[in-house]
């Protein structure tokens, strides 16, 4: 899909989410993934603890609020998903949490938050509060809103971690579970972590539950700080995964996968990956092309991220003219290309058909079509 603003290019990290549905026990600081399917909830939505839920998680509220009467919501987020962890997907925490995305033009976030609430109430009146709104947000989504950063909440997951290895010692392995898992949801990356958290998994008796839940920061996180540590669990424990490699027609000046920057070179033959759903997002400025593609990882599988397109050279001249040509995703649909660069990146085809193209000149007078067809890196120079 060519994302194009009337010759300004918006970078969209994403669009819409891929993964499947996550509990609030899942919410990273990088926001809900939304999509239709839901998943059992987490370990850390039922363990018993020993000491109150709200009393685990009263450490920060008040930081919270602070941070939400103040409107900053790439701060007050995250302390919301760690609330929202402690105190359960039908507590107040929660709503306030798909407010909170709400008001920062994040709604397909807020609307799975949303989901989250109705699938855990027991009450019927706030559950058809809670499906309206995922119907209104649903309507009113953005695909061109800003991308909203949040701030991970480093001080305080690091109080929730120490309060967890103190849990842990004490063996109030459930305490420590949830301490464990607030703390994720305000700084997923800090590092180490992880291995305290599957240890608790492991004291609980579910060493599956810590295979799923790593498998999920997997598929979200793929190249953040603590994957290559899941990786290597994860094969510890013989649980499936997959390959995923990337080609491009040109270098993507930007590339985002599932979220994440991609910031290095990716490995010889693709990165290991959890199964599932990834999106890929490659951004070229100097041709206004900022193409969105998707590809599915099977259980010992490989798969491909594939972000195939042209370039196309306006060089149309006394008189001087404009190119549309119609969408690779959309037949018939026409796309104009503008002026405001003379190189545009096309997208092609999946069957590689020709492409119906109009030319015209700025006064309306000389108009002629064409067909078409393109092959990946190329650069072709139309004139008349």
């Amino acid at each position: 899909m060519l994302v194009r603003l009337l010759g300004r290019f918006t970078l969209v990290v994403a669009i819409a989410s891929l993964a499947p549905n996550v509990s609030l026990a899942q919410t990273s600081s990088e926001g809900t993934q939304a999509a239709d399917t839901e998943v059992a909830p987490d370990l850390v939505d039922t363990v018993k603890t020993t000491t109150p839920r709200g009393k685990l998680s009263q450490f920060l509220l008040p930081v919270a609020e602070k941070h939400r009467r103040a409107r900053d919501f790439a701060r007050a987020i995250p302390l919301y998903q760690a609330l929202a962890v402690a105190r359960g997907a039908s507590s107040p925490e929660a709503e306030t949490l798909a407010k909170l995305w709400t008001l920062a033009g994040q709604s397909g976030e807020a609307a799975a938050v949303w989901k989250s609430v109705a699938a855990a109430t027991s009450d019927s009146k706030t559950r058809e509060r809670a499906l309206a709104e995922v119907a209104r947000l649903g309507k009113h989504q953005d695909p061109f809103a800003d991308k909203l950063k949040l701030q991970p909440a480093t001080m305080e997951a690091k109080k929730s971690f120490a309060f967890g290895r103190s849990a842990f010692a004490a063996k109030r392995y459930g305490d420590a579970l949830v301490y464990f898992h607030m703390g994720h949801a305000m700084a997923p990356d800090l590092p180490g972590f992880l291995r305290e958290l599957g240890a608790t998994y492991d004291r609980l008796g579910a060493a599956e539950r810590k295979r799923d839940f790593y498998q999920r920061y997997l598929l979200q996180r793929p190249f953040g700080a603590n994957a290559d540590l899941v990786r290597k669990d994860l094969r510890k424990s013989n649980a499936e995964l997959g390959t995923l490699s990337v080609t491009s027609s040109m270098p993507c000046t930007e590339l985002w996968i599932n979220r994440q920057r991609v910031t290095g070179a990716l490995p010889q033959g693709g990165v290991t990956v959890a199964p599932g759903v990834y999106k890929g997002l490659c951004f070229v400025p100097k041709v206004e092309m900022a193409l969105i593609e998707y590809a599915t990882v099977a259980a010992g599988a490989s798969a491909e991220l594939s972000f195939r397109f042209a370039v196309l050279v306006n060089s149309l001249e006394k008189p001087l003219g404009r190119i549309a040509i119609e969408n690779p995703k959309a037949p018939g649909v026409m796309m104009d290309l503008g002026v405001s660069s003379p190189e545009v990146g096309v997208a092609l085809p999946d069957d590689d058909r020709k492409l119906r193209m109009l030319l015209t000149d700025d006064a309306g007078n000389r108009k002629e079509e064409r067909y078409i067809r393109l092959t990946p890196g190329q650069r072709q120079v139309i004139q008349w």
